[in-house]
């Protein structure tokens, strides 16, 4: 499983794939939660951080708002779904492409050494 995963984001990470994800990124884009009525959001924060105000959990929802990851209309939040998968998608790629650059420079470095 593990070796198959490994391959998919190999092939993801192919600039020749950049149009293939903004296809996949389209395609994603529609899927979201379930509507969450805010007073049940704020119910279930309250339930895993004692004190935290009201006013607190709305700001950070709006926060969330603001960065794509959380949608409200009709007095209900959804969650992006969507949107968040990509977001994690291309933070994986850039995280691959790192590790790859830091084997190499740590390879570069043991063979300058010897």
């Amino acid at each position: 499983m593990r070796d198959e995963l490994d391959k998919t984001v190999d092939k993801l990470r192919n600039p020749l794939m950049k149009t293939g994800l903004m296809v996949l990124h389209s395609l994603l884009d529609s899927l979201e939660g379930p509507k969450v009525k805010p007073a049940e959001v704020r119910k279930e924060v309250e339930k895993a951080i004692s004190g935290v105000s009201k006013q607190s959990i709305t700001n950070s929802a709006r926060r969330l708002e603001d960065a794509n990851v959380l949608s409200r209309e009709d007095g209900h939040y959804r969650v992006k779904y969507g949107y968040l998968i990509s977001v994690l998608i291309n933070e994986l790629i850039a995280l691959r492409k790192k590790l790859g650059d830091l084997e190499e420079e740590i390879e570069d470095l043991k063979a300058s050494e010897s």
